[in-house]
């Protein structure tokens, strides 16, 4: 019929016109001189990217040098490798560099916390936040760290007596999120010992890029909006609610009197919202300056971004001394000369163990916990040392491949713990960003290395870790959603000493 066919042109047209704005979209690059991969007209380079970001990330390196460009649906990203340029745009000009890419689900509790915020607000949102990671507000974290990393030597005491090996990556995710929660709301759970905690099952299901809603989200940016409807159906949109719910109960309750105050992170924003406290005082202003959802929505991230990124180190760092036992010995001196027989662990007296440090920094340079963390929004077109960079596009720093540039690091793949001899201020951090670079660095960055140092003198001063039969060696590495991952764990064998 006539309507029909008129249909039918009308839907033709209209395809029509998208596959034009789509080839103008993912025409942005080569206009402004940057090299790439040719883009799928409806995905870009996303189902390619996908599979293993680490190796496909170094065959475009390869193939396409120090600067070029991929597409996720029609966003361009630039890769950049020269450490010149780095330190130019994420140091130097980090005022027109200063945002992250859009939130991929720019909903709460993602949409207030200090990952997905922009210009100003994120600005003072991060001036009040700060103090809580200070050296003082950790050593008051010490003793409850501690005390999670007990209960996790009661469960490698069961095993050990069983001549049991042990997945430590299991064993790091329980201890990562029992640290958390009690560190930020003093929650006392179970997800030590109960591994289907529904806690620790939802915050690992937050991340899932592979759910349909999320995926697609990658895939078809510009849909967003549309797909942020659907977000309650998500899967684990009944945990986050349930998490931001029970920190709201206990904010009224701390408000209104009826429940102590804790040494907690919820605590400490609670006294930096209304100005308690000597570093938070010298701001009369900070109290308007973050509202009740920066507080859910930053308490809410503080968990979930704080568990899987240390879990995972935690399991590498065991990994590397299961592999190198004489590096093992060497903190195990270190700690008797510190600690003598049952010496309580404190704060300033962990962070002057040298070698456990560089086992530490060598540790994340071989496994940086997320290995595309550094990326920034071009909020202007300009142009850096000869690159034209277009406004609206994500500026990338992959970070594992900084990490193994030969051109930067002699033997790359080799575990040399010495590198660090000086710590790891010794190397730019161009070069060296397990926590990222410039005014957007990890603000958890003190908070994961105590805990993860913490983990590792309790655990050495017990043990002797060893590698066994189901030890894989080399790790197989996956990226299942941000952070690297032991593909089977970290199996290893635990003999206690003398």
């Amino acid at each position: 019929t006539t309507v029909g066919l008129g249909a039918l042109v009308l839907v033709a047209t209209g395809v029509c016109l998208w596959v034009l704005h789509r080839r103008r979209q993912h025409d942005v690059l080569r206009k402004h001189g940057i090299p790439g991969p040719e883009p799928s007209l409806l995905i870009g380079n996303w189902a390619e990217l996908r599979k293993d970001p680490v190796q496909v990330m170094e065959r475009w390196i390869k193939q396409y040098g120090k600067v070029f460009g991929y597409y996720v649906g029609e966003i361009p990203y630039i890769v950049i490798t020269d450490v010149d340029l780095i330190k130019e745009i994420f140091l130097k000009r980090a005022s027109i560099f200063c945002d992250r890419p859009p939130q991929l689900v720019n909903v709460e509790p993602f949409k207030s916390c200090i990952l997905g915020l922009e210009g100003q607000e994120w600005k003072k949102v991060r001036s009040v936040l700060n103090p809580i990671f200070t050296g003082s507000k950790m050593k008051l974290m010490t003793q409850i760290m501690a005390s999670s990393a007990d209960v996790m030597l009661e469960l490698l005491d069961d095993a050990a007596s069983k001549a049991e090996s042990v997945d430590m990556f299991r064993v790091a995710r329980g201890y990562s999120m029992d640290v958390i929660t009690k560190c930020a709301f003093a929650w006392q759970v179970d997800c030590q010992k109960n591994p289907t905690d529904p806690i620790l099952s939802g915050v690992q299901q937050v991340f899932n890029i592979d759910h349909p809603v999320i995926n697609n989200m990658i895939r078809f940016p510009v849909m967003r909006k549309v797909l942020e409807w659907l977000y309650p159906y998500a899967g684990y949109y009944d945990v986050t609610t349930q998490i931001t719910e029970s920190v709201r109960k206990v904010v009224e309750l701390r408000r209104s009197g009826q429940s102590p105050h804790a040494t907690d992170m919820l605590q400490l924003m609670l006294d930096a919202q209304t100005g308690v406290g000597d570093e938070t005082a010298k701001s009369d202003h900070k109290s308007k300056l973050m509202e009740d959802r920066h507080l859910l929505s930053n308490s809410f991230i503080f968990l979930v971004a704080g568990f899987d990124t240390t879990a995972s180190s935690l399991a590498f760092i065991i990994h590397i001394l299961a592999k190198y036992p004489e590096q093992q010995e060497k903190i195990y001196s270190e700690l008797a000369e510190k600690f003598p027989g049952a010496t309580e662990l404190t704060y300033d007296g962990v962070q002057q163990l040298q070698n456990l440090d560089m086992v530490l920094c060598e540790t994340l340079r071989l496994y940086p916990p997320v290995v595309l963390f550094v990326s920034r929004l071009c909020r202007e077109h300009t142009t850096v040392m000869g690159h034209s960079l277009p406004a609206g596009a994500n500026v990338i720093v992959p970070t594992w491949h900084m990490h193994h540039d030969p051109d930067i690091w002699h033997e790359p793949f080799k575990f040399v713990p010495e590198r660090f001899s000086e710590g790891d201020k010794a190397y730019d951090p161009s070069v060296y960003s397990p926590f990222g670079l410039g005014p957007r660095i990890c603000i958890g960055k003190r908070f994961a290395i105590l805990e993860l140092k913490l983990a590792i003198c309790k655990i050495i001063r017990k043990y002797k870790v060893a590698q066994c039969d189901q030890t894989q060696d080399p790790l197989r590495l996956v990226v299942p959603s941000v952070v690297i991952n032991p593909e089977k764990g970290v199996i290893v064998n635990l003999c206690k000493r003398g």
